[in-house]
């Protein structure tokens, strides 16, 4: 949580000055990203994460917008991102009393009575997506645009501060929540407003000589009011509610926050919550807080006087490699997080994950995928994490784990070739096709093709049960391959990444018996709606489930169509595979960096990594997914089951009013169910729904073609 109350006790004070724009030209300005992200994602705010799955699909054209906005005011951003969390004392990973599922399904009944505006609202207030989990589509975006960004260590407060206080001046402002004052940081920048072409901003000093306190202690009342890292100090917790200023007053009166504890030491909840050890672990935390230094290395602020076990306040040391990968978008915190906590949390997805066919895939499936992983982690990064007991958690079973590596565990390693042979030509190249049709040679006796992104590819692919150790094609992997074969006979010799990474999610999901048209062990009020023949109800399902795994493009305006929360649960089950995909490329890129001998800090470091930068590149880099293409298909089906002939026409102008290339969009989800088809062929009789679905869906799809 934020600074408690602290907002409100600015505006009373009057605290925040405005400013034009222009007092900001040439000027670097560092950005916390997460507090920029929250306010674009409530620019964006209709309820669509919550109902369609992935991200808004207006966010790229908000980011896009805050880009020229910068560039017209010759202000150069740098976006800093948080990385890892701070280790939890509790251990506690799920919110107790989440009642996020329950408003979300409460939306869902409103939308079937009719009540899209109540529904929105509902869907708008009960998103199941963390503020973290846009950040890759967003790097990619930035990426795309040349704007700087980075991902720190853990809090990007703390390595904003760094680099604002740096000699070298990398940033000359921050842009950021009022939490950035704990950091010692004299000026905040707080607000731009676009309109105005204003800005708003604090002044430490203000502040100091409104509440009569010093700088060293304005942490301490900080902690007090409770932030993030401690809760409110108990004595603080009137009848009448909490207010900052006695958080203030506590500690004008008390010289220091240590002193007010150790005055009210007997106050039963300060007892009860051991509230000295809470306040002196979040002090320490924003002291010594972990940073990317200028110089390649990482370590804490005011190093000489940080404490030695740090490691049990902030979290286990990862080798330097890894926060190298992860302040440049390489490897994503999830992965991280579980070498450093011990768990790999599965939270609910936005259809509220309430099918066996889900929760099997997390257990069954996404298990066994995690554990290769961990086994390869773990054997690569050193003795203490080859003895790390990891398990996944999940949402709908608190209590209960599946333990993924532990000290018995049978240790697994793999090698890549030395870094320094992977060529910038050969990364760029590299594609999921071409790697499967090269599997043996790249992970085969005798492998090493020197290029790391074809070889990091690979062993992706043999994480996901598609290619054997010895890089011989399982069974699903020459499904796989007749998929591949037939996507680009149908697209041209070069099949864009994400339909080649969509055809390779299908293949999955086929195998595991979730991609057809039968309805799931929980039936919704979408598939009571009958349009026709129940054959044909069937058909048109299981197009618009593959119609999901096609990214839609670019929004262009609200969203007209039909919304279906059958769909969005096969969305969630696409995600969780993509979601895997991620996880194995990252894991590849930690263990690559760990083969590769890039630990020490110096110059080297970085061309050591980029190898490794670059392959990853060529690989998915964010999770959003949403069934935007599959609710096309499934209005354009759903019409033509009803009236027996093409209906693009009737629904064009909805479509093209929502998206801005979605007759682009439904063409590639064609060319992805023709290789779904014939991998459904090439597996026999158990699939023949999806060839019969395929046959009866062309007339309708003629039109769009």
């Amino acid at each position: 949580m934020p600074i408690r109350n602290i907002d409100v006790f600015f505006r009373e004070l009057k605290l925040t000055q405005e400013a034009r724009i222009g007092v900001l030209a040439e000027t670097r300005l560092g950005i916390e990203g997460h507090n920029w992200l929250r306010q674009l994602m409530l620019n964006t705010r209709d309820g669509e994460p919550a109902a369609m799955g992935g991200v808004p699909l207006a966010l790229e054209a908000e980011i896009v917008k805050e880009l020229h906005f910068f560039q017209s005011n010759n202000i150069t951003p740098i976006f800093v991102f948080n990385g890892l969390p701070v280790a939890r004392r509790d251990g506690r990973g799920f919110v107790k009393d989440d009642h996020r599922p329950a408003y979300r399904h409460a939306a869902w009944e409103q939308y079937w009575q009719g009540h899209t505006e109540q529904a929105l609202r509902g869907w708008s207030t009960s998103s199941p997506q963390a503020l973290a989990d846009p950040v890759p589509f967003v790097m990619q975006v930035l990426q795309a645009h040349g704007a700087e960004f980075m991902r720190a260590p853990y809090s990007s407060w703390a390595q904003l501060a760094y680099m604002y206080q740096h000699e070298s001046q990398p940033i000359h402002a921050v842009y950021s929540s009022l939490e950035m004052l704990m950091f010692d940081v004299d000026r905040v920048v707080t607000s731009v407003n676009h309109s105005r072409a204003t800005f708003g901003w604090i002044q430490r000093d203000n502040l100091l000589g409104k509440c009569g306190i010093t700088a060293n202690q304005v942490l301490d009342m900080c902690i007090l009011a409770g932030c993030d890292w401690c809760p409110t100090f108990p004595p603080l917790l009137g009848d009448i509610g909490f207010s900052f200023k006695s958080a203030v007053d506590v500690t004008r009166q008390y010289r220091s926050g240590f002193n007010a504890i150790q005055a009210m030491a007997d106050h039963p909840g300060v007892r009860a919550a051991n509230y000295s050890d809470s306040f002196l672990r979040a002090y320490c935390t924003v002291k010594y807080h972990i940073v990317l230094r200028l110089d390649g290395s990482v370590g804490p602020l005011n190093a000489e006087f940080a404490p030695n076990d740090l490691h049990d306040i902030i979290g286990y040391r990862l080798p330097t490699a890894a926060y190298h990968l992860l302040a440049q978008g390489a490897v994503q915190p999830p992965i991280l997080n579980m070498l450093v906590s011990g768990t790999w949390l599965e939270f609910s997805p936005p259809d509220n994950g309430e099918s066996e066919e889900y929760r099997h895939l997390v257990t069954q499936w996404e298990s066994d995928v995690l554990r290769q992983q961990c086994r390869l982690l773990c054997t690569s990064l050193g003795t203490f994490f080859s003895q790390r007991k990891i398990a996944l958690q999940s949402w709908f079973d608190p209590q209960s784990e599946v333990v993924l590596h532990d000290s018995k565990s049978t240790k697994l390693s793999v090698k890549f070739s030395a870094a320094g042979t992977a060529a910038g030509a050969k990364d760029g190249g590299v594609s999921v096709s071409s790697v499967l049709e090269r599997s043996r040679q790249l992970l085969g006796a005798g492998a090493g093709s020197g290029c790391r992104a074809a070889e990091l590819l690979a062993w992706v692919l043999q994480s996901l049960q598609l290619v054997a150790a010895d890089g011989q094609h399982t069974p699903l992997g020459r499904v796989l391959g007749v998929g591949l074969r037939a996507l680009h006979g149908s697209t041209g010799p070069q099949p864009a990444q994400p339909l080649q990474w969509a055809v390779v999610t299908a293949a999955v999901l086929l195998d595991r018996g979730l991609l057809s048209g039968k309805v799931w062990s929980v039936a919704y009020e979408d598939q009571q709606r009958p349009t026709g023949d129940a054959k044909q109800e069937q058909f048109a399902r299981a197009i618009a489930r593959i119609a999901t795994l096609v990214p839609p493009g670019t929004r262009r305006g609200p969203w007209k169509l039909a919304y279906n929360r059958d769909l969005l649960a096969f969305c969630s089950a696409a995600r969780l595979v993509q979601k895997a995909v991620n996880s194995s490329a990252d894991a590849a890129c930690l263990i690559g960096a760990a083969g590769s001998g890039a630990e020490p800090a110096s110059e080297s470091t970085q061309s050591e990594l980029l190898p490794l930068l670059r392959a990853r590149r060529t690989m998915p880099l964010e999770c959003a997914t949403s069934d935007a293409t599959g609710l096309l298909a499934h209005a354009l089906l759903t019409d033509y089951a009803r009236s027996g002939v093409g209906c693009w026409g009737r629904i064009q102008a909805a479509a093209e009013e929502g998206l801005v290339n979605a007759q682009q969009a439904l063409r590639d989800a064609w060319s992805v169910a023709g290789a779904v088809r014939a991998m459904a062929k090439a597996r026999g009789g158990t699939n023949t729904d999806i060839i019969d679905a395929c046959d009866w869906a062309q007339a309708a799809f003629n039109e769009v073609l």
